[in-house]
């Protein structure tokens, strides 16, 4: 059945399967580091893309104060001009819109000092589900 073997032939044998573990193991510890890198290339781009989804958030939320600034000053100017044009010099009908124009500057001004907020993402899980269909009507 089993034939006979020199010391040579089996410290040959011993060897090989020495070798081919190692071999394994180094391939092993390859896909390991190469999966691992591939996550780790997933997560930073991940972190990336809600950093710029909140950039362009911020970004749209100040063009939007911009525009209604502007919307405010055309107003205003229409407004100072037909009065001018009237003979009229009353700051009643002037003044509520110099108002809205300074809040909305204060709100721009706001928006610069703070900083960008990347909100981080919650997965909803099933009993936060069942709570808010519980609680709408």
């Amino acid at each position: 059945m089993w034939k006979p073997q020199t010391k040579e032939a089996v410290l040959r044998e011993v060897r090989i399967r020495e070798w081919r573990r190692q071999v394994g193991r180094t391939i092993v510890t390859s896909l390991k580091w190469l999966f691992v890198s591939f996550l780790r290339g997933i997560a930073v781009t991940f972190d990336w893309l809600k950093w710029q989804s909140a950039k362009v958030a911020c970004d749209l939320d100040e063009s939007r104060l911009l525009s209604q600034r502007y919307d405010k000053l055309l107003r205003l100017g229409e407004t100072v001009y037909a009065m001018y044009r009237a003979g009229e010099t009353s700051w009643q009908a002037i003044e509520p819109i110099c108002q809205e124009i300074e809040e909305i500057d204060r709100k721009l001004d706001a928006a610069k000092i703070l900083p960008l907020q990347v909100l981080p993402h919650e997965p909803k899980n099933e009993q936060t589900l069942q709570v808010s269909a519980s609680s709408s009507p």
